[in-house]
């Protein structure tokens, strides 16, 4: 008779247990976070951690499925665990959009799931604190998100001399590579292949580039774009009328009435590789760089007509708890 296989007493691959000690600091953390919404009046919220498999592939795409945990019911329904807290909101809002007031600004502090190659400072599970301004077109919105995940930094201890935000506009990219001749049809694709750089070499990138239908010389084009140091450089290239540019510069200007403006720097090589982007886009990190993006996060004006909803403008940021 076989002897029975012993039980490993350590969590998953990629899981995480927290024993009192853990629960200190994560208490600590969320804590911070949680007080630096209320501070700029967010409201809380939450949802279920299990959703519908349709909804994350309308807002992500087919390939979703490669990247998340899930699975059928017992009923056969076609489930996930949420890997981000995104189509959840946008689900939510759009359920009651004809009853809620806005715009509506709302935080939760969640666990998200995705089964993914784990590397530096990326799990199979992690905490995220979301906050997001559903309903106001303004620039103000992504300024309020900002400066609050700027309270909520100091309030877990980090100087503000510690970390940059990075800030671009995907709008500004989409300019840019217009004014290259790279028709619109491709912009999602290029904007996907150089959120890689970094992660993978340029020879890679040139070939997803070129898989695209980009010749060599648009290819030479979109790498010189991530050359542009400054707004003003931004400027020269897109021209003086150009409506990205002038957000970009209301931005820089608001950032000032928050007293943030020390730690907000112009980066175009900012992107964020998610589709639902469309327009300001920020990553901060410390200033060494010695790890990940500390949160992330832009405006998605489009997201909830992708899943029914009526328009409307949003702004959301994600700060998760694990960054090394």
């Amino acid at each position: 008779m076989n002897a029975p296989m012993s039980l490993s007493f350590e969590p998953p691959r990629g899981m995480r247990d927290f024993y009192p000690e853990d629960m200190l600091w994560r208490n600590r953390v969320f804590d911070a976070w949680r007080q630096a919404a209320v501070d700029y009046g967010f409201l809380p919220y939450d949802a279920c951690v299990v959703e519908s498999l349709e909804l994350l592939q309308r807002k992500s795409g087919e390939e979703v499925s490669e990247q998340i945990y899930h699975f059928e019911d017992k009923s056969g329904r076609k489930l996930a665990l949420r890997p981000e807290m995104t189509p959840t909101l946008a689900r939510m809002i759009a359920a009651r959009q004809g009853q809620l007031t806005f715009p509506v600004k709302w935080f939760t502090v969640a666990q998200c799931f995705r089964y993914e190659r784990m590397t530096r400072g990326r799990k199979r599970e992690h905490y995220q604190w979301n906050m997001d301004i559903i309903g106001e077109e303004s620039v103000s919105a992504e300024l309020e998100i900002l400066a609050a995940a700027a309270n909520g930094l100091k309030a877990m201890g980090m100087p503000d001399g510690a970390y940059k935000i990075h800030i671009n506009n995907r709008a500004l990219l989409a300019e840019l590579l217009a004014k290259s001749g790279i028709a619109p049809e491709h912009h999602a694709a290029v904007f996907l292949a150089l959120d890689k750089r970094g992660k993978i070499k340029d020879a890679e990138i040139e070939t997803l580039l070129s898989a695209e239908g980009l010749d060599d010389a648009s290819i030479r084009k979109t790498f010189s774009l991530l050359a542009v140091q400054t707004v003003d450089q931004a400027a020269e290239l897109a021209g003086a009328d150009s409506p990205a540019i002038a957000t970009l510069r209301e931005l820089f200007a608001l950032a000032e009435i928050y007293g943030i403006e020390d730690r907000l720097v112009f980066d175009i090589a900012v992107i964020r590789g998610l589709a639902y982007y469309t327009g300001i886009v920020f990553e901060a990190f410390d200033t060494e760089h010695k790890f990940r993006a500390i949160f992330g996060g832009g405006r998605y004006d489009s997201l909830l007509t992708t899943i029914g909803g009526e328009p409307t403008p949003a702004v959301g940021m994600g700060f998760g708890d694990v960054v090394s």
